[in-house]
């Protein structure tokens, strides 16, 4: 009996191993995003900006290709840079991307990055920002989790907006699927039974 109770205890922990855990998060460079688009869509999840806004593929200031969102205003002398919008084909549970501003001496100044969550309600499950300082060449990564994440926005948070680089967009599940969580609840349901059988026949 002893024999069975630990054999169906293992192949429980194995059915029942949470989904995230077979596959590593998806990173996205955008080494391949060779030229401006309305949107770019890569390893399930397609990226646009504003509204008839372009997406455009630059080399960034980290020595890689990063994304931008474009002008899309239409007064050339405004300069309004839209955040970028991620949506998945599917739910995450984490999200994270590296944000940069280019270092520019004629217009540098300080920058607050946010990274924002949505559900498939466009009900936000959370927020994160990070400043930037003027002239600061490097990237900052933002992560931020939460369960059913349909979509999330990021770039700059000040007042119309400013010229910030996303690069190694990532994202994950992280969460185990409802089929896991049943598969699960099953498997520890039939543990306890067997369990349960063994003290009656004690």
């Amino acid at each position: 009996m002893r024999r069975s109770l630990n054999a169906l205890m293992s192949a429980v922990a194995v059915l029942a191993a949470p989904s995230a855990a077979l596959a590593a998060p998806t990173v996205v460079d955008f080494e391949s995003f060779l030229a401006p688009a309305t949107a770019y869509s890569v390893s399930g999840v397609t990226f646009t900006t504003g509204i008839g806004g372009l997406l455009s593929p630059v080399d960034g200031p980290n020595g890689t290709r990063v994304a931008i969102g474009n002008v899309a205003e239409p007064d050339p002398d405004v300069f309004v840079f839209d955040p970028i919008r991620a949506d998945f084909a599917g739910t995450m549970g984490m999200v994270s991307v590296d944000l940069g501003d280019w270092p520019s001496r004629e217009f540098g100044d300080d920058d607050l990055l946010f990274l924002e969550i949505f559900d498939a309600f466009d009900v936000s499950l959370g927020r994160t920002e990070l400043l930037i300082e003027a002239l600061e060449p490097s990237f900052k990564t933002l992560s931020i989790t939460g369960p059913g994440i349909k979509y999330a926005v990021f770039g700059s948070a000040g007042d119309g907006g400013s010229s910030v680089y996303a690069d190694n967009f990532t994202f994950d599940t992280a969460v185990p699927e409802p089929g896991t969580w049943a598969l699960m609840i099953l498997g520890f349901g039939a543990v306890g039974a067997l369990a349960r059988r063994r003290v009656a026949f004690a």
